[in-house]
This record gives structure tokens, C-alpha cells and sequence, in this order.
């Protein structure tokens, strides 16, 4: 076994004792399992909402889009910014509603809220239709990234399966408290991993930040800049405003905001988050690094752009580690959508 696969294999053994230790001291009723028994502080909340922009989407998605569309990928810096300035307003009506009458899931609320079970289900049927390709994605996104760090070592659907029973058993075990922890080893090395290279590669392959992007410029004229038609200003307006109305419409991401212990929680996290969304700008470096390092990456493949450049650049115990904080990028959003969906087929539809 290489050394990039023993690292990965670590962080996946990790992520279940993590996860299955979360459980300790608690007894598992549907509100402890589903929201945590509503006693997350802003600490947790905070990891669990970043747990739905930190997914593996931050490898493969921004970098690639980055590396591919230039310009116009900063749209992913701004919707979620914007949309934690609704969350300041909107969550804590919602949360103290969700709270008095014991609701845990989105169709709960829309359900008791409209006085309309019909309604309940209907919600829970979108819900459901949505989270299925949701999760499939972040499943595909980690064998990809398994198969990338390990040097395609490994299948991809071998790593997608046992991704997916490691997730599936600490939900089972653990509930949201599984996902919240999971989700501070994850951040932790996103941090470590992201700040890393956003600032060496760009340093080591170019000279500087500034003079990478300089660099594009003259190689790639107008690379950096919207274009006058199709992903212009207009259509960056139009996607940013979109997207951040209906940032809160996941349920995953609604089911979040149940467990926190108060109100204030939400108010603080929308005063922080916004600044947490400016280590996206790292994410992007790297792609960008990528553009003249690794070119002719085309349509999907243009997502590997941060594994082929950190590959090429960066020792295979790196690359190890870089691979581990992407697979911890899939679990904890991954796991978020299985528990919930798991709580709307019981709960909204069978039950």
C-alpha cells in the first residue's frame, strides 16, 4: 500500500471512531438523534453550516471552475455572503417556531406552520428528489478524489462504497452529533490544506500571487474578466442573487439550524461565515495556479485541476493529505443529507 492510500485510509478510520464517539454520554431519541436535542452553541452550528459550503465541491468544483471559466467563478465567493445576511433575519423566527413546537425536519415546519399535512408531503417528496443526486455527487466527488490522491490505486466505485458505509454507520450511531464532529476535523484540515497551497503554489510556480496573475493575463487575455455576453456582469448579478435565496431551501441545511442552543447563535454565525467563504480565494489560487502549469484540461476534466497540479508539484505524502482533507469534505455534508433524508422518508412520508 502506497503511502498516499495509508494516509486516506487513516482519515477514513478516523472519520468513523470520530464519528461513533460523538454518541458518548447521550441517549438517542429522535430529537438528540435528528437536532442534537437543540444544545449546539455557535461553535458547532458554525462548523455545521460551513459543512455545507466546504464540500467536495471546494476541490473539484471551484478550482475547476476557476481554472476553466476565470473571471467568472468569483460568483461562488459572493451568494453565500449574501445569503448569511438573509440567515441573520430569516433563521431566528424560524428557529424559535421549530423549537416551541418540537419540529425537526423542513417539512415539519411548512406542515404545522400551513396548518396543511398535504402540504408536509409534497415538501418532503422535493426534498427527497433533490438530496438523492446531491448525495450521489458528493459520493462520486470522493471516489474521484480517492482515486486522484491515490494515484489510481484504488477503484473509484470500491472508495465510493466504503465511503458510503462509514457515513452510514456513524449517522446510524450518532445522528447530527456524527456530522458536527466529523465536521471539525474537516475544517481543521481544509484550513491547513487550502492555505497551504493557495499560497506556496502560487509563490513557487510563479513568484508571487500577483505575478501568477499577471502572467495569466498575458498569456490568456480577457481570462480574468467577465465577458460581454453569456457569464457577464448581468449573469453574475442574476446567479449570485438566485443562488442566495435559496441557500436555506436544502433541507440538510435547514436541519442545521435546529440544533442550535439559541437564537443568538444564528446572528453570530452571519456575522463570522461571510469572512470564512474569503478561504474559497485560496481554493481559487490554486486553480488558477493550475491554468498555464496543467494545461488543456477540458469540460469535467477540468475539475482535477488541483490534483493534477498538486501531483505534478507536491511529494506523495502531501498529496496524501490533501486527498484525506477531500474526503472529509464528502463525508460530513454527505452525512448531513443521509440522516435527513433518512428523517423525511420515516418521518414526513411513512410515518
Amino acid at each position: 500500500m502506497t503511502v498516499p492510500l495509508i494516509i486516506l485510509a487513516l482519515a477514513t478510520v478516523f472519520a468513523l471512531l470520530l464519528g461513533l464517539w460523538a454518541r458518548s454520554g447521550h441517549e438517542m431519541g429522535l430529537e438528540q438523534w435528528t437536532v442534537g436535542n437543540r444544545g449546539f452553541g455557535a461553535l458547532l452550528v458554525f462548523l455545521l453550516l460551513a459543512g455545507e459550503i466546504y464540500t467536495t465541491f471546494t476541490f473539484l468544483g471551484a478550482s475547476g471552475f476557476a481554472y476553466g471559466l476565470g473571471g467568472p467563478a468569483y460568483y461562488i465567493l459572493a451568494y453565500a455572503a449574501l445569503a448569511y445576511v438573509i440567515a441573520y433575519f430569516m433563521l431566528p423566527p424560524v428557529w424559535a417556531y421549530a423549537k416551541q413546537h418540537h419540529l425537526v425536519t423542513q417539512p415539519d415546519f411548512f406542515a404545522h406552520k400551513y396548518d396543511s399535512r398535504a402540504l408536509g408531503i409534497v415538501v418532503s417528496l422535493v426534498d427527497i428528489v433533490a438530496l438523492i443526486p446531491y448525495l450521489v455527487l458528493q459520493l462520486t466527488g470522493l471516489g474521484i478524489i480517492v482515486v486522484a490522491a491515490g494515484y489510481g490505486a484504488i477503484d473509484k466505485d470500491i472508495a465510493i462504497w466504503i465511503g458510503a458505509i462509514v457515513v452510514t454507520i456513524y449517522v446510524i450511531v450518532s445522528g447530527v452529533r456524527g456530522s458536527a464532529w466529523t465536521a471539525i476535523a474537516k475544517d481543521i484540515m481544509i484550513l491547513a490544506v487550502v492555505l497551504f497551497l493557495g499560497i506556496y503554489l502560487p509563490v513557487h510556480l510563479y513568484g508571487g500571487i500577483g505575478a501568477m496573475f499577471t502572467d495569466i493575463a498575458k498569456a490568456k487575455p480577457g481570462f480574468l474578466l467577465f465577458p460581454a455576453k453569456g457569464q457577464s456582469v448581468w449573469w453574475f448579478v442574476s446567479t449570485v442573487l438566485l443562488t442566495a435565496l435559496g441557500f436555506f431551501m436544502w433541507p440538510h441545511s435547514l436541519a442545521s439550524c435546529y440544533t442550535a442552543r439559541e437564537a443568538r447563535v444564528f446572528r453570530k454565525n452571519a456575522i463570522m461565515l461571510p469572512g470564512y467563504q474569503l478561504i474559497l480565494l485560496f481554493v481559487y489560487f490554486i486553480g488558477f495556479a493550475a491554468v498555464l502549469k496543467v494545461p488543456g484540461l477540458k469540460g469535467a476534466a477540468s475539475n482535477l485541476a488541483l490534483f493534477k497540479l498538486v501531483v505534478a508539484e507536491m511529494p506523495p505524502w502531501v498529496v496524501g493529505i490533501v486527498g484525506a482533507a477531500g474526503v472529509l469534505t464528502a463525508m460530513v455534508p454527505g452525512s448531513m443529507i443521509t440522516m435527513t433524508a433518512a428523517t423525511l422518508i420515516s418521518r414526513n412520508l411513512y410515518g
